[in-house]
């Protein structure tokens, strides 16, 4: 047996680099600022040790766009490099000079780790150019060429502004984009506007304060409010926020917040960012950000979890399961401190808060363990209970199967007179008009004893019996409407005593097809499958004695209008065959 030694071919390696490594192309200008500002970091490193005299507030990465040119320029006036160091760093790929700096100093606000990102520069430069400067006065200037290929030039040359280095792309004439300004100070504003060290785009500085590194007791929530129009300048104001500080396992810090949740406004989603050292990474935190809080809007920084080479996407192991589960528990504390201390305030965020907590709960059994008592449940009367309390006022409803019956309308433009009807009759008819009502329904049943019924459902219809039956039908007269009833709507019909003042005819649907309907979001409801007949109500009584069948029409259309199922053209002519019969009674 004999032994190898891997190789690279170069040739083949550097088109990877360009096209390949990274996801799209603005990276190429993120990479580059992060080289200049680690240079101003060694520089603050190395003055530190050597008893050197600067001025941190002096220190910069300069961004300047040449359109005529199609050049980009990109310089600092950090540390500088020798030809030696030039021909370490720049001319061998993956030597990275940041993570032998950091390792030797002790520095840890340095970006760069992997000794590639320079290279991101040929994804959109023909050339690119290096002239450099160390900050030992000894040694002379450096000016490094090439176009992305094996070879390269290199020679003596003096950089004019001293220390420093300037990174000069020649750009391709695809990605002439890159050499006008209000590009680029787009990008930088991106990627670098938090990072420590002053940003300047054509003279002017991007840099905001990371409001997430500092202390929660130092802020107010007009700080908190602003930040988020720094971050959202589109978006209205969140309605909560976190502020997120961990230390164990790993160093996390950041700011949660909660948006409000309006049918009139668009809620972006994946607008958490990841921030590394104050450079953003990414926004896709998939891996991160449990699924039923990917609406959350905010920013989170943590130099401990992993990144992939590229340094845009995140590498999943345990490190970025704790920062999940580090999240969610802070999220579900923050709302439990909000429900104990201030419950009305609670109720009136609920209507946003309420979608987030129920998805989780049907996602996650850890969750919903931990957030059970967080659920509210609000009646079309606008009054809210936990479901502890809420399942205590209903504990007389009971099923025959002994479970609890609680009902339920999602729509209160159709059926707001069913549930006022259910209210009137001593329920407590709960708002469900959530997209995740439905699966939270189907979650609960099976956990806590209790059946869910939709006030249209034919099954709730059993519960609004009356007892003053003094003005009801004779059952030959139930028999004879029933019948005309069933001829007139080709549905099944049942009479039941609802009392005088309940409505005439209800239409229901039977329960399992109408949750399977909600389930799957099908195109148009299941079709009613029946229709109940109040023989409490007086109109009967006028059919029976007059004969003409527009009084049932006339049942019928009211059944029909209580759950929704007259539109448009549909509506007209039952106004019409009102009005035509009230006008002729």
């Amino acid at each position: 047996m004999r032994q190898g030694t891997l190789s690279v071919h170069l040739p083949g390696i550097l088109p990877i680099i360009r096209k390949y490594l990274y996801t799209h192309s603005d990276v190429f200008l993120r990479e580059l600022i992060a080289n200049g500002v680690d240079a101003c970091q060694k520089l603050l490193a190395i003055a530190r040790s050597e008893n050197l005299s600067i001025d941190p507030s002096t220190l910069k990465v300069e961004i300047l766009a040449y359109p005529a040119r199609r050049q980009l320029v990109v310089r600092d006036n950090g540390i500088g490099m020798t030809e030696e160091e030039v021909e370490r760093f720049l001319a061998v790929i993956a030597a990275s000079s940041a993570q032998e700096f950091a390792e030797k100093y002790k520095e840890t606000d340095i970006i760069g780790f992997f000794g590639m990102g320079f290279y991101a520069a040929f994804m959109v430069a023909e050339k690119v150019e290096v002239l450099t400067q160390s900050y030992r006065s000894e040694a002379p200037g450096v000016r490094w060429v090439s176009t992305g290929t094996e070879t390269y030039e290199i020679e003596p040359a003096q950089r004019p502004e001293g220390r420093g280095t300037t990174v000069t792309l020649h750009l391709h004439k695809d990605y002439d984009e890159y050499a006008q300004i209000w590009r680029i100070r787009q990008i930088a504003e991106k990627y670098a506007r938090f990072l420590p060290v002053t940003i300047e785009v054509e003279g002017s500085p991007i840099n905001k304060k990371p409001l997430w590194r500092a202390h929660p007791t130092q802020l107010s929530e007009k700080d908190y409010k602003e930040f988020y129009k720094l971050l959202y300048p589109q978006q209205p104001e969140p309605i909560l926020y976190l502020h997120l500080n961990m230390d164990y396992p790993l160093h996390l810090q950041g700011i949660l917040y909660f948006p409000p949740l309006r049918p009139d406004s668009v809620i972006e989603r994946h607008t958490l960012a990841l921030y590394v050292r104050g450079m953003f990474i990414t926004d896709q935190l998939s891996e991160i950000l449990p699924p039923y809080f990917e609406l959350l809007h905010g920013v989170i920084e943590s130099s401990d979890i992993p990144l992939n080479v590229s340094r845009s996407q995140l590498q999943v192991d345990p490190t970025v399961r704790k920062v999940s589960q580090y999240i969610s528990r802070k999220v579900i504390e923050r709302l439990k401190e909000l429900l104990e201390t201030d419950r009305a305030r609670y109720e009136q965020l609920w209507p946003h808060i309420g979608p987030f907590v129920k998805y989780g709960t049907v996602r996650e059994e850890d969750f919903a363990h931990r957030a059970k008592d967080l659920i509210l449940v609000e009646t079309v009367a606008g009054k809210h209970y936990t479901l502890s309390e809420y399942k205590a006022q209903i504990a007389s409803v009971k099923s025959s199967a002994g479970y609890l019956v609680g009902f339920y309308a999602n729509d209160l433009a159709k059926q707001g007179a069913l549930a006022r009807l259910f209210e009137e009759q001593g329920y407590l008819v709960v708002k469900a008009d959530t997209v995740i009502d439905p699966y939270w329904f189907s979650y609960t049943e099976g956990r806590e004893n209790i059946r869910w019924v939709r006030v249209d459902a034919q099954e709730a219809a059993e519960w609004l019996k009356s007892d003053r039956k003094e003005k009801s039908l004779t059952p030959e007269e139930v028999a004879e409407v029933k019948k005309a009833l069933e001829s007139l709507t080709q549905l099944r019909v049942e009479p039941q005593a609802l009392g005088p003042s309940a409505p005439a005819a209800l239409l229901v649907r039977e329960e399992l097809s109408r949750r399977a309907y909600e389930a799957t979001l099908r195109e148009g409801p299941p079709a009613p499958t029946r229709l109940i007949f109040n023989t409490s109500h007086p109109i009967y009584r006028r059919y029976l004695l007059s004969q003409d069948i527009r009084w049932l029409e006339h049942a019928r259309d009211w059944a029909q209008l209580l759950s929704g199922e007259l539109q448009a053209e549909q509506l007209r002519a039952f106004l019409e065959r009102d009005w035509a019969l009230l006008s002729a009674s």
